[in-house]
C-alpha cells in the first residue's frame, strides 16, 4: 500500500511539473486600476515647463528627488525617440522637512524656502504642493501661500493634497489645472486656426503631439500651445483665444481627469473641442481626421488627407511584405480593455499579411477583463471575415509559441525563446504611429536567427 501511494504521489508531482513547464510566465507590470502614486509629482508636471514659475514641495528632500527622477525618465524616452527636448524645466525645491519639524511644525522651513526662491529666481508665479508629512503635522500651507502672495506681490497657488493622503498623481495634476483655469483665464474672442493641445503625452517633443501637429497642418490649423505644463506663465491669459481644443487622450485612459477637465474648459471658455475620438490606431485616425474636416467645413479635404495617408502605409507595406507575408504570429494579451484595444494590433497584423495562428490570454487578467478581451477579439474576427482563430486561456501555450515566428505581446515573457514585440503601453498616434509599429516588427523578423529577442516601439 505504501509503495503504491508513493508511486501515485511521484506521478502527480511529475504531472504538476510538466504542467507548470508548459504554462507561460509573464513579467507583470501592473495589476491595479488606480496607480499608487503621489499628488506632488502631478502638481509639478502640470507646470514643470512653464517659464516664470517655481514649484516648492513642502516636504522632505526625497520627495523632490522622486519628481526629478520621473522627469529624467521622460527625457531618456525622448532621446530614445531621437528627439531633442528644447525647453528647460522650471526650478523645483523642497522645504526639506526633517524629523524635528514633524514635532514642532515646518512652517518656518517653508517661509525660509519661499524667501530663498524670491531672492534667487524672482518668479512670476509660485506653486506649493504639500507632502504626507505636512498633512499629518497640520501645517497651514494655504495661509502661508496667502501671506506670501501679499508680501511678495505675485500669485502663489497652493495644492494642499498632502502627498498620498489627498489622492494620486492625476488628482494633483488636474487640481493644479483647475486652479490655473480659475485664477488666470477668462473667455476671449477666438483666433481662427489657432489650436490648443490639452494634455501631456510626453510633451511637445512626444510622438503623439508631433503627429497631431503634422496632421492638423493639412487643414491649415496651427498648434499654438500645449497645456498644461508647456505654456509660459506670461501666456496663460491668452490660452482661451484658441479656436479649437484637442485633448491628447486615448481610449481607456481614465475619463475622470482629462476628459472631465477638457469638457469644463470647452464649456467655460466656449472653445470647440474634439474629444469623442482620438487618432490612435488607423481606423480611429481616419475618424478623427473626418472630425477635423467637419470642424473646418471641408469634408472633401478630409477624404483627400485620408487617401494620402493610406497611400503612405501601402507604399511602406510593399517594401516589407517579402519578410512579413505569411509569417506565423501569435497575439498575447495581459492588459484589460481599459489599457488596450486588441483590434488595433490585429488590424496591423492583417495589413502586414501575417498569419495569426492564435490569441493567448495571460492569467493576470481578471474574469471581467478576460470576457471583455474575448468579446473584442470575436468582434474583430467577424468584421474581418476571418476563419476561426484559436483562443487559448488555459495557460498551456508552449506548442503554440514554438511554431510561431513572432509573438506580439502586452507583457514580456522572460526566458522564452520566441521573438517578441512588446506592444506599447501608451498607444502611438496617427499614421506615423502605425508605421513605427510595422517597422519595429519588420526589423525584429529580420534579426539573425529564428528565435529570441524582444523589440520595443
Amino acid at each position: 500500500m505504501k509503495n503504491r501511494q508513493m508511486k501515485d504521489k511521484t506521478k502527480m508531482a511529475n504531472e504538476n511539473k510538466k504542467e507548470q513547464k508548459n504554462k507561460l510566465a509573464t513579467k507583470w507590470l501592473f495589476t491595479k486600476n488606480k496607480s499608487c502614486s503621489c499628488t506632488m509629482p502631478g502638481v509639478w508636471r502640470a507646470v514643470s515647463f512653464c517659464d516664470g514659475c517655481v514649484v516648492i514641495f513642502h516636504s522632505p528632500l526625497g520627495c523632490a528627488h522622486v519628481a526629478t527622477l520621473m522627469d529624467l525618465g521622460a527625457q531618456y524616452r525622448i532621446i530614445g525617440d531621437h528627439q531633442n527636448e528644447n525647453i528647460d524645466a522650471v526650478p523645483l525645491l523642497s522645504s526639506n522637512l526633517q524629523e524635528k519639524d514633524s514635532i514642532f511644525g515646518g512652517v518656518e522651513k517653508l517661509r525660509g524656502c519661499i524667501a530663498h526662491v524670491m531672492k534667487t529666481w524672482q518668479p512670476k508665479c509660485l506653486i506649493i504642493a504639500t507632502s504626507c508629512v505636512a498633512g499629518v503635522i497640520g501645517d497651514d500651507v494655504e495661509q502661508e501661500a496667502e501671506d506670501a502672495e501679499a508680501e511678495y506681490g505675485i500669485p502663489v497657488l497652493c495644492v494642499p493634497y498632502g502627498g498620498f493622503l489627498g489622492g494620486e498623481y492625476s488628482d494633483g495634476y488636474f487640481q493644479t489645472v483647475r486652479l490655473i483655469m480659475d485664477r488666470f483665464i477668462q473667455p476671449q474672442p477666438k483666433v481662427p486656426g489657432r489650436v490648443l493641445l490639452f494634455g501631456d503625452q510626453m510633451g511637445p517633443c512626444g510622438q503623439y503631439a508631433r503627429e497631431v501637429k503634422r496632421l492638423l497642418a493639412y487643414f491649415e490649423l496651427d498648434v499654438k500651445w500645449q497645456f498644461p505644463g508647456y505654456v509660459p506663465f506670461a501666456e496663460w491669459s491668452e490660452l482661451s483665444t484658441a479656436s479649437l481644443l484637442i485633448p491628447l487622450n486615448y481610449a481607456g485612459q481614465t475619463q475622470g481627469g482629462l476628459e472631465k477637465t477638457a469638457a469644463a474648459w470647452a464649456e467655460r471658455f466656449g472653445t470647440p473641442s474634439i474629444r469623442d475620438v482620438y487618432p490612435v490606431g488607423w481606423q480611429n485616425t481616419c475618424t478623427w481626421l473626418r472630425k477635423i474636416a467637419e470642424f473646418v467645413k471641408d469634408e472633401a479635404k478630409g477624404e483627400t488627407v485620408i487617401r494620402q495617408e493610406e497611400e503612405r502605409l501601402k507604399e511602406y507595406v510593399k517594401t516589407i511584405l517579402p519578410v512579413t507575408q505569411n509569417k506565423k504570429s501569435v497575439l498575447g494579451i495581459g492588459r484589460g480593455p481599459r489599457w488596450y484595444n486588441p483590434a488595433e494590433t490585429l488590424n496591423t497584423m492583417q495589413r502586414m499579411q501575417m498569419e495569426l495562428s492564435a490569441v493567448i490570454l495571460y492569467d493576470k487578467l481578471t474574469d471581467e477583463e478576460r470576457d471583455a478581451v474575448i468579446a473584442a477579439v470575436e468582434d474583430w474576427k467577424k468584421s474581418a471575415k476571418l476563419p476561426d482563430i484559436p483562443l487559448i486561456a488555459d495557460g498551456n501555450y508552449t506548442d503554440c509559441l514554438e511554431q510561431a515566428d513572432v509573438l506580439l505581446t502586452t507583457d514580456e515573457l522572460p526566458d522564452n525563446p520566441v521573438k517578441q514585440f512588446f506592444i506599447p503601453m501608451v498607444p502611438l498616434a496617427g499614421t506615423d504611429g502605425e508605421l513605427i509599429v510595422m517597422r519595429t516588427i519588420y526589423r525584429l523578423l529580420c534579426r539573425y536567427g529564428n528565435k529570441g529577442g524582444i523589440a520595443y516601439a
